[in-house]
């Protein structure tokens, strides 16, 4: 694909009397750029990081593969620039979420010039890296399968390899190539929809900031030049930019109007974004990028047979030159791609005969065939007869109604109300004549919905017990209730791997048995360490036999072993772990011997394999707290607080500052905690501690108190 450039648009000082008013509009990076030599190369450290390969080289700045050396020596990306004035960092700090690049941290370096912002090291594939090397193989032979073959050989040219995903590696293999980036563009919007609530928009979107992971994931790169809304009428812009190739009508106005020292004429929104994500997958589908002629979805299907007139109705309505008769957000487009990609109904465009035909037969594959033979029944059946099977045809039009409207909750993750369909369609189909198959699948999809119902409440128990399991002052009452919950599930493991309905998603098979190993290892270390002391060998006898029980159905596992006594010392498991639970469960044991370094190795190896992860950050962050890490526990911790705001990240993350001497911002924790939840008396107490330093004794003993009542 040609490449594009950026142009930042900046209202020039104010000009002498009778002189023109002038912005300067240039390429981006070009102001105030350093010389070539203030960059690093491959080789260096940098920030104690050895500098492995080079990734890519911006305008301003350059892209390194390193290693931390200090962190297991993982894997991360260095981006290094010179303009003091970009404040990228800022607008990542807001934003954890899977699909937008997330921020390990951002430091200066006075003495050379330049600023570094830190990256996981996720893939090294663009959208327009893929569009430039399909380009050379004719278009009706680009398919999923291609574009993974294209991701192998660029891991390959680097001196690392990222694990892919089996699940989403298989997925974009049987993909065509119009499902892709159908699918990959309708992940973007979402993630544009997260950004937009957050009064953040890109404004930058093109196929260079589009990353894609070895199986096929996007993620949102390059948000240097992203702001707020912009309303119109609006004359205080301190900068707006943008590629003209993919900026929205609007988007281009307001930067002609800094030119002019105008008033900006039409509000530059989340519509924008959504119309230059729809210009990045018209050009992926065949359509031309061009900043001086307007895109022509509705003569994509001529371009590309793929592309369906639904599929071109929706890109029309997204690339509308008004922005009010666009999608109202990035939120409804992707639903529609969704509906798109599951061969139903659009919500957002009109549907159009031909494809809502084809849709149903896609959906319904033996519908057709069935209802001519229910046609050609009624002609031969009597007038009696002919009411009989009018009743019996509706009741089994209903109970199937009732599938299919199960089977989309169900896609939805609705599992009550899914069974609420599942079940009265099990009715119909009990009076409806030869409706025995129905009932079978009706069944069988009612069985999966409990099972799915029953491994969501699984997930949710395991996710309190890994949060409570690693603090020093977790409530006996919440520990009971915590050892209650996992007692019932633990008593439900049958039903949670039962396969009556049907084998799961890989994906979630595999979730569901190594959150079942995770429940055994966790509830019973529960269990017996909330036992009285006359009943404590009865809960290690049903520890034990609980671990036992586990590893009879799941295969041995370092883990379960060491948890059992069978054998083995947690710095010499028996096997190698190989899953991330299993490492925090090496983790976790360590810590309770005490051995501190020990876990933090063991977390690590987590991190490693997971590092978006909720857990592995979360445990890391509990290790570094108990070595006194601080700095790198207040990490952790924020991360975790940015995926999940629960008020036990912020208390944990309140100590880590608190012990670093940033008083205000652990305050800020601590007050953010108890107003969540106001019974956690190990936040009261905290926060004494806490006052009590700052010489605010009234305060503190107020703390004190409440924490002692809710200890009682």
């Amino acid at each position: 694909m040609p490449k594009t450039r950026n142009v930042l648009a900046r209202p020039a000082p104010e000009a002498d009397p009778g002189q023109t008013a002038r912005v300067d509009v240039a390429p981006r990076g070009q102001p105030g750029q350093p010389a070539a030599a203030a960059l690093p190369v491959v080789g260096e450290f940098l920030e104690n990081c050895r500098l492995v390969a080079e990734l890519g080289t911006g305008a301003s700045g350059r892209a390194f593969l390193a290693r931390q050396g200090a962190l297991a020596d993982r894997p991360i990306v260095l981006k290094v620039y010179a303009d003091a004035s970009r404040d990228e960092h800022l607008t990542l700090a807001r934003l954890q979420h899977t699909n937008i690049m997330p921020l390990y941290w951002a430091s200066a370096l006075p003495a050379r010039g330049l600023h570094v912002l830190a990256m996981p090291y996720l893939a090294r594939t663009t959208l327009s890296g893929l569009l430039d090397r399909l380009a050379g193989f004719p278009r009706e032979t680009w398919s999923g399968r291609r574009v993974f073959d294209l991701l192998e050989d660029d891991q390959a040219a680097l001196p690392l390899r990222i694990a892919v995903q089996e699940q989403p590696a298989q997925m974009l293999k049987a993909s065509s190539w119009a499902d892709f980036i159908v699918r990959t563009v309708q992940t973007l919007a979402q993630a544009l929809a997260f950004a937009h609530k957050r009064d953040i928009l890109h404004l930058d979107l093109k196929p260079d900031n589009i990353l894609i992971t070895p199986d096929g994931q996007p993620i949102l790169l390059d948000l240097d030049i992203a702001r707020p809304p912009i309303p119109a009428g609006s004359t205080a812009v301190p900068w707006l930019g943008g590629t003209p190739e993919f900026m929205s009508p609007e988007q281009h106005a307001a930067v002609d109007a800094l030119d002019d020292r105008r008033p900006i004429p039409t509000a530059v929104d989340g519509r924008s974004d959504l119309y230059s994500i729809g210009v990045v997958l018209y050009h992926a589908l065949g359509g031309e990028a061009n900043a001086a002629r307007r895109p022509a979805p509705l003569g994509l299907p001529r371009v590309n047979p793929h592309v369906s007139r639904g599929l071109a109705d929706i890109l029309a309505r997204c690339l509308a030159e008004a922005p009010a008769a666009r999608y109202p957000d990035c939120a409804a487009f992707a639903e529609d791609l969704r509906r798109h990609l599951d061969d139903l109904p659009l919500a957002g465009v009109r549907n159009r005969w031909p494809d809502r035909w084809r849709k149903w037969r896609r959906r319904r594959p033996f519908s057709l065939l069935l209802i001519l033979l229910m046609a050609g029944f009624g002609v031969a059946a009597s007038a009696a007869g002919f009411n009989f099977h009018r009743r019996n045809e509706d009741r089994r039009l209903q109970a199937e109604a009732a599938l299919l409207g199960g089977q989309e909750a169900q896609r939805n993750g609705q599992y009550e109300a899914a069974i609420r369909q599942f079940l009265a369609g099990q009715e119909l189909a009990e009076h409806t004549y030869g409706g025995d198959h129905l009932q079978a699948e009706l069944s069988r999809r009612l069985t999966q919905a409990h099972r799915l119902q029953r491994a969501g409440e699984l997930k949710k128990v395991v996710g309190l017990l890994h949060l409570y399991a690693l603090q020093d002052h977790t409530p006996l009452r919440l520990q009971w209730v915590l050892e209650a919950a996992g007692r019932k599930l633990w008593a439900d493991r049958r039903l949670l791997t039962d396969r009556a309905g049907g084998r799961l998603e890989q994906a979630v098979e595999t979730d569901i048995r190594e959150q079942l190993q995770e429940l055994a290892l966790l509830w019973t270390d529960l269990c017996v360490r909330i036992a009285p002391p006359a009943h404590e060998e009865s809960a290690r006898r049903e520890a034990r036999h609980a671990l036992t029980d586990a590893e009879l159905m799941f295969g041995p596992s370092p883990g379960l072993r060491l948890a059992s006594g069978l054998n083995g010392a947690v710095s010499d498991p028996p096997m190698p772990p190989r899953a991330v639970w299993e490492f925090c469960a090496l983790g976790r044991a360590a810590l309770a011997e005490g051995d501190h370094a020990e876990a933090a190795r063991f977390m690590q190896a987590a991190l490693d394999l997971d590092p978006l992860g909720f857990v592995p950050n979360f445990h890391f962050g509990v290790c570094a707290l108990r070595q006194k890490k601080y700095d790198l526990a207040a990490r952790a911790f924020s991360f975790c607080a940015g995926q999940d705001p629960r008020p036990e990240c912020f208390l944990l993350r309140g100590e880590a500052l608190a012990a670093l001497g940033e008083r205000d911002r652990a305050l800020a924790d601590f007050n953010y905690a108890l107003a969540k939840n106001p019974e956690m008396g190990n936040a009261y107490q905290c926060r004494g501690n806490l006052y009590r330093d700052m010489g605010r004794q009234e305060d503190a003993e107020m703390d004190f108190q409440s924490a002692r009542r809710l200890s009682d």
